[in-house]
C-alpha cells in the first residue's frame, strides 16, 4: 500500500484550509498510523475467519485461557475485553454454540454463570498463538531493541494524548 500518495492528498486540502505544517505533520502521522492498523486488522480478520474466528473471540478465549482453571462471569469477561456485556453476551453465545466454551452456573450464586474454557477453545488458540507470533516477528523484523523502546514510547505518548481527547465522564 502506497501511504504517501494518499498522504500528499491530505497534505494539500490541509494546507488549502490554511493549517500549518506542525498540524499536517500530525494529521499525516496519524492517518498514516491509523491505515497500517486497519491493514494490520484487516487481514488478521481474512485469516481469523478462515478458522472460523475473530479477534473478539480470540480475546475472549485468550482471557479464559489465562484464568484456567478458574471460571470467569461474563461481567469480568466484559471488563478484562474492554467491551460492552451486550458485545460479550453476543462472542459467548457464538463461543458455546460452537462448542469452544461452556456455561456453568455459579458456584455460591445461583442466578449467575461462570464460564470456562472447553477443549475446541484451547485447540483454536493452539492454531492462532502460531499465526500471532509469525505475524509479529514479521511485522517486527526490521526493529531493533532501541526501536522497540523509542516506539513504546512514542506510542505511550499517541495513548496519553487519545486519552485526553476523551469526554470526561
Amino acid at each position: 500500500m502506497n501511504f504517501n500518495f494518499h498522504n500528499d492528498s491530505i497534505r494539500g486540502v490541509l494546507r488549502s484550509f490554511g493549517h500549518e505544517d506542525a498540524e499536517v505533520d500530525n494529521i499525516e502521522t496519524f492517518v498514516t498510523f491509523a491505515r497500517l492498523a486497519n491493514g494490520i486488522f484487516r487481514e488478521m480478520d481474512t485469516d481469523f475467519s478462515k478458522l472460523g474466528a475473530s479477534q473478539g473471540r480470540i480475546i475472549v478465549l485468550s482471557l479464559l485461557h489465562c484464568h484456567s482453571p478458574h471460571r470467569m462471569t461474563p461481567s469480568e469477561l466484559a471488563e478484562k475485553a474492554d467491551v460492552t456485556r451486550g458485545t460479550m453476551t453476543g462472542l459467548i453465545d457464538g463461543l458455546e454454540r460452537d462448542g469452544m466454551i461452556e456455561r456453568v452456573a455459579h458456584e455460591s450464586d445461583g442466578r449467575m454463570v461462570t464460564v470456562g474454557l472447553k477443549e475446541a477453545g484451547r485447540e483454536l488458540l493452539s492454531k492462532i498463538v502460531p499465526y500471532y507470533t509469525k505475524l509479529i516477528r514479521s511485522c517486527m523484523s526490521e526493529f531493533t531493541p532501541q526501536d522497540h523502546k523509542m516506539m513504546k514510547g512514542l506510542l505511550g505518548k499517541m495513548k496519553d494524548g487519545f486519552e485526553r481527547s476523551l469526554p470526561k465522564c
